[in-house]
């Protein structure tokens, strides 16, 4: 099962672990792993596109989505601070970049 981290677009902080989201991490895409943790903060209408990795403009709703289970074990520790710039840090550098999740709200 994928394990995957997701680090909001606009602020930079880590918003959410699946492996510890709800739940343990579960057999889902990066889509499904975006709608759980809206769903988890109270967050729900929304609708989820795949981007790539620089087509979010920094004022836009997404999350880039890291997995953290790529070395048979997990690259990093369950993810505790999300603000913590050293976790941020280890996440992009020890974790595979998956793809880029753009959020739309109903209506807009």
């Amino acid at each position: 099962m994928a394990r995957f981290i997701l680090i909001d677009n606009c602020s930079g902080y880590i918003f959410g672990d699946t492996g510890d989201l709800d739940g343990p991490a579960r057999d889902e895409t990066p889509l499904e792993a975006a709608a759980r943790l809206d769903a988890h903060i109270g967050e729900f209408g929304r609708s989820y596109e795949e981007e790539s990795r620089g087509e979010l403009r920094s004022n836009e709703t997404g999350y880039h989505v890291y997995r953290a289970d790529v070395r048979g074990s997990d690259a990093v520790p369950l993810v505790n601070d999300g603000q913590d710039q050293a976790t941020i840090d280890r996440v992009e550098r020890e974790c595979q970049y998956v793809t880029t999740i753009r959020c739309t709200s109903a209506g807009c």
